[in-house]
């Protein structure tokens, strides 16, 4: 009996510590009246961003709406971005990144990114008198408070965001903080997948020989600088490089040494590339160079330094001989308020035959040569 009785016990006992079971009718109530007040402004703001994050189309457009939209987006002066990139894996896969200058950091060491937060990284409004304005957003000037959003994943530190105000804008209650810490949430997951879907497509669009983009990849990259060059309303040069005479090379010293012709003239326009500059491998023998923010002049002024270098450039193969090459270089440069466009695609193919066409050109006039052509108006 004794026994039974203590089985009958520890059935009913109640697990210390445990909320009280709620009835259906008590949780359909709670879940009809309980109301949460959040500021109107930021939630819509919020939400609306969160839409543009979910549908950025890889890591390039995130970083966009991070450090360019966003800040626009809440109407606040500056955003800064720190990102944790012990293996350097970040910096390969970012394309361009140097554009954002210092609002761009990537670090080996967490210990700065866990510095600015507690044990447990929260969002935070640190206001002047605040240490850590001396940390974040260093050169701004008129910036009087500054919003940290840590960035996780599975509870590790992987980035930073800090925002630059003006005033005292934006008040955080205990709703608001909530709301700001979901959205940090839904930019680490977007970072996270975006890194991911990035390693993945990397993978199909770098010239396994140059370690340049391929076809594929110049298409992304020339699609992505023609929308940039657009929005910033200045002009993008497109380069197609060709090695001359590469066919006859290739049948007398074989496939070995012109592979290592290939890489050795791509290793050497690459050098004398800006960091924003991009260098795509398109054919065999054939490569492209796009230069953002370069006009005609100075884009001729580029292509003529290029072909120079490469006809002095004096290859050694390690065998015992000693390979020269000139290129071809065919010029076509796209500036906004020249020649307006709509439709972006159908620019980015009518640069790249531009481009090709004033390549036929060089080469037709003997080759070492840069020719340029011109868009039409009519075309574009």
């Amino acid at each position: 009996m004794a026994q039974d009785k203590g089985v009958g016990e520890s059935q009913g006992e109640e697990i210390q510590g445990a909320p009280p079971a709620l009835s259906h009718a008590e949780l359909r109530r709670r879940r009809l009246t309980e109301t949460v007040t959040v500021n109107r402004y930021l939630y819509l703001q919020t939400q609306q961003l969160e839409h543009m994050l979910l549908e950025a189309a890889d890591l390039q457009a995130l970083l966009e709406i991070l450090l360019v939209s966003m800040p626009r987006h809440f109407a606040f002066r500056v955003a800064e971005l720190w990102l944790y990139d012990p293996e350097e894996v970040l910096s390969r896969l970012i394309v361009g990144g140097q554009r954002y200058g210092h609002y761009l950091q990537l670090h080996r060491d967490a210990f700065a990114m866990q510095e600015l937060y507690d044990l447990e990284p929260d969002v935070q409004l640190i206001d002047a008198t605040d240490s850590r304005m001396f940390e974040v957003l260093k050169s701004e000037q008129a910036i009087d408070y500054a919003l940290l959003m840590p960035l996780t994943d599975s509870g590790r530190m992987i980035g930073s965001l800090h925002l630059g105000l003006e005033g005292d804008s934006l008040t955080l209650g205990d709703s608001e903080e909530g709301l700001l810490a979901h959205l940090a949430a839904i930019i680490s997951s977007c970072f996270r997948n975006a890194v991911s879907r990035q390693q993945v497509s990397q993978l199909t669009m770098l010239d396994p020989l140059t370690r340049a983009s391929n076809l594929r990849g110049f298409a992304v990259d020339i699609a992505r600088e023609i929308a940039r060059a657009n929005r910033a309303d200045q002009p993008v040069t497109v380069l197609v490089v060709e090695i001359d005479e590469y066919d006859d090379l290739y049948a007398h010293y074989g496939e070995r040494s012109g592979h290592f012709v290939v890489k050795k003239i791509a290793q050497r326009i690459s050098s004398g590339l800006r960091a924003t500059d991009m260098l795509a491998r398109l054919s065999r023998q054939k490569l492209a160079v796009l230069i953002p923010g370069s006009g005609e002049m100075p884009a001729q002024d580029i292509a003529q330094r290029m072909r120079r270098d490469i006809e002095e450039f004096a290859i050694d193969d390690g065998c015992g001989a000693v390979l020269q090459v000139t290129v071809s270089i065919g010029l076509v440069t796209w500036e906004p308020q020249a020649y307006p466009a709509v439709d972006m695609p159908r620019l980015a193919r009518q640069m790249e035959n531009a481009a090709g066409k004033a390549l036929q050109m060089a080469q037709s006039r003997g080759g070492n040569q840069v020719a340029q052509s011109r868009l039409s108006t009519l075309m574009v």
